[in-house]
């Protein structure tokens, strides 16, 4: 059927270009191609028809699927945008999903404060206990991000671009050897889900670090564990390495519909073959396989959507009875396991770790311990900032000190490359927790030594003449920023502030040992062209752009024009969430279907300059109105001078979605002409 529905679509394409002039699909096409992607889980092209779809036939229906499929494939960004249109306008609370997963967006963005008061609102629109449930542990989670701190002793690196790949890496875990073995996609593009058996499958790879410490290409696996037609990950040792646990998976489109988990014995390099454990297996979903140990016994955790759970995926354990003979699976209990999400166990000195979204967290999944006493699980604890962010943390694993170890994150890094948006796929990052720590602390004051509270303050690494790698912090509530420093480096710090001029220092730490805080007072001074008035503008009201002009009977951007657009640019990145109409004008002269056109052409070149340095295209709508908004006397028949013509020849741009009204300085334009008008 579909391809049936497909070919009809080619069918209707021919018949048009016989016909008559070529016409675009009609958007109850684009919607049942959407529909027809959507049912066999191929999210990604289902998203691509729908926002086509949208583009033809504005509704909120389609915002909200295009909105939630984001979501689901971690473009918060996007998501953000979509379902804030959708919530906005939703004024009978159909959608309360929508405003629930637009608050963890919000979250997952941080924008802490935004997403609290989006899970009061979608608080207030449900009663359901579950729910309502659901929605205090995620506030409790922003409560505690709000006052977390990272250690300055830990170290979080991305593994580097020779292992990380755009696509997602998951699972690592280092044998006793030393070698390093994780799972992904040997692919540099998004897999297209056509039904054709390819090279997409994920594999177990395995890597070593060189005598300098750099991590070598990864290598493949033989197929004999990385059986052709399956996803394989998730490798887990025995303690003297000569068993390995791993996973066969398969996918449902984009989801996964099985999985169950293998032993192969043998050790690092020389892998015999792997058997299935049935009494760990059943008609469910087993993955993530952790070796532990409880009351005595060598145990097999795993993560399983088996029924008796507490709800999603919970964490069970098998006792080992002997070689591939394992009891029924036990859960851990409602201590551990919650209504959210409970992935990737990993035990070690009897304290189990693993990740959950159903404990209050910083993000999606936050990374958790807990400890056995020999009776039972300890109060589950959150790992902290820094093993956790506001996005997904996941696969904790470390060495016997617990003082270097693995994680895995859609966390942006320097290194991150993404296949689609910047947090859809994951990296390996490794942690290390310094025993000797060198440190910057930055106090910023202003001139009469009070403290400055939200600066940013940025510290860059120096060789030679040219800055590299930097980190951004915000002082947030205080006035203080810290920085962990390596030995033997030169670097410079900018410190800025809304309202006051920038500040910048340089410093290294060149002949440093032993434990050392570098401290640093820096003293802004007030900005005073920041204190002059600002000027309030609303959704859907109309800003001219006094600077963009344009020659008669063109549409090239002229010089001067530049000013204004930067000035836009630069809102455009203040106000994250905003969506803008572009609309451009002409003079009377010519004909009304020849200026409307025209006028379409000046909008989108706007448009162009905009996207041309960053601005995501669906934040931004042309629109030209031809020489139907004349502002002056000159309509059809009365004689002007160019000048007076010109007046008409015009962009503005208002606000259609994101914040209801935002402030700008009225001079902050940079023009020749005076305060932007308001027509």
């Amino acid at each position: 059927m579909k391809k049936l529905f497909l070919a009809s679509i080619a069918c209707w394409f021919v018949l048009n270009l016989s016909a008559q002039p070529v016409k675009e699909v009609p958007p109850y096409m684009n919607i049942e191609v959407a529909d027809e992607h959507l049912a066999i889980k191929d999210y990604y092209r289902a998203l691509e028809y729908y926002e086509i779809a949208y583009k033809q036939e504005r509704n909120d229906v389609l915002a909200y699927k295009i909105g939630m499929l984001h979501f689901k494939l971690r473009d918060y960004a996007r998501a953000e945008r979509w379902l804030a249109r959708v919530v906005e306008n939703d004024k009978t609370g159909m959608y309360p999903d929508a405003v629930l997963t637009y608050a963890k967006t919000l979250k997952m963005s941080g924008k802490y404060e935004e997403a609290i008061e989006a899970f009061n609102v979608y608080a207030n629109m449900v009663q359901d206990e579950s729910l309502l449930l659901e929605a205090d542990v995620e506030v409790a989670g922003i409560q505690m991000a709000s006052k977390a701190e990272a250690p300055i002793e830990l170290v979080i690196t991305n593994l580097g671009r020779k292992v990380n790949s755009s696509y997602t890496e998951y699972g690592p875990m280092m044998h006793p050897t030393g070698t390093l073995y994780l799972a992904a996609i040997d692919k540099s593009e998004l897999v297209v889900l056509d039904g054709k058996t390819d090279d997409y499958f994920a594999q177990i790879y395995t890597t070593k670090q060189d005598k300098d410490g750099d991590w070598e290409s990864p290598k493949a696996l033989s197929k004999q564990i990385n059986r052709e037609g399956y996803h394989t990950g998730n490798a887990r040792f025995s303690p003297d390495g000569n068993r390995m646990y791993f996973t066969r998976a398969l996918t449902d489109g984009d989801d996964l519909s099985e999985s169950k988990i293998y032993e192969a014995t043998g050790g690092d390099g020389s892998w015999g073959a792997p058997n299935e454990l049935k009494n760990v297996n059943g008609d469910y979903i087993a993955t993530h396989p952790a070796v532990g140990a409880l009351l005595g016994n060598e145990v097999l955790f795993f993560s399983s959507n088996m029924d008796g759970g507490q709800g999603g995926y919970d964490i069970f354990y098998c006792v080992r009875r002997g070689a591939g003979d394992y009891s029924l699976p036990v859960n851990l209990g409602i201590g551990v396991n919650t209504p959210g999400d409970e992935w990737t166990p990993y035990f070690r000195d009897n304290i189990l770790y693993f990740s959950s979204t159903g404990h209050p967290g910083f993000g999606g999944f936050d990374i958790f311990s807990t400890e056995w006493d020999g009776t039972k699980w300890s109060e589950v604890e959150n790992l902290g900032l820094g093993y956790n962010s506001n996005v997904d943390d996941l696969y904790f694993t470390a060495n016997a000190e617990g003082t270097r170890g693995f994680i895995v994150s859609n966390r942006i890094s320097d290194e991150t490359r993404s296949v689609k948006s910047k947090t859809c796929c994951d990296d390996v990052f490794t942690f290390e927790i310094r025993e000797i720590v060198v440190d910057l602390a930055t106090y910023v004051y202003a001139l009469d030594k009070s403290p400055l509270d939200n600066a940013k303050v940025t510290l860059f690494e120096v060789t030679g003449s040219r800055t590299g790698n930097s980190n951004t912090k915000d002082s947030g509530a205080g006035n203080t920023t810290r920085f962990l420093l390596d030995f033997d480096r030169t670097y410079k710090v900018t410190v800025e502030r809304d309202g006051y001029f920038p500040a910048n220092f340089d410093f290294n730490t060149v002949g440093l040992v032993g434990d050392n805080t570098i401290e640093r007072e820096v003293f802004l001074e007030r900005d005073p062209s920041q204190d002059k008035e600002m000027e309030t503008i609303s959704t859907n009201e109309p800003i001219r752009l006094n600077n963009i002009y344009y020659d008669l009977d063109d549409d090239k951007i002229l010089p001067d024009a530049e000013k204004d657009l930067q000035w836009l640019l630069d809102l455009m990145d203040q106000y994250s969430d905003m969506v803008i109409e572009l609309s451009s004008h002409t003079d009377a002269q010519g004909s009304d279907k020849y200026n409307e056109r025209l006028s379409q052409r000046r909008a989108q070149s706007a448009i162009d300059w905009l996207i041309s340095r960053g601005v995501d295209p669906d934040r931004l709508v042309a629109v030209g109105y031809g020489e139907s908004q004349i502002l002056n006397h000159c309509v059809n028949g009365v004689s002007c001078t160019d000048t007076e013509h010109r007046l008409n020849r015009r962009t503005e741009f208002k606000i259609i979605s994101g914040p209801r009204e935002i402030q700008v300085k009225k001079d902050a334009m940079g023009n020749n002409s005076g305060d932007q008008k308001k027509n």
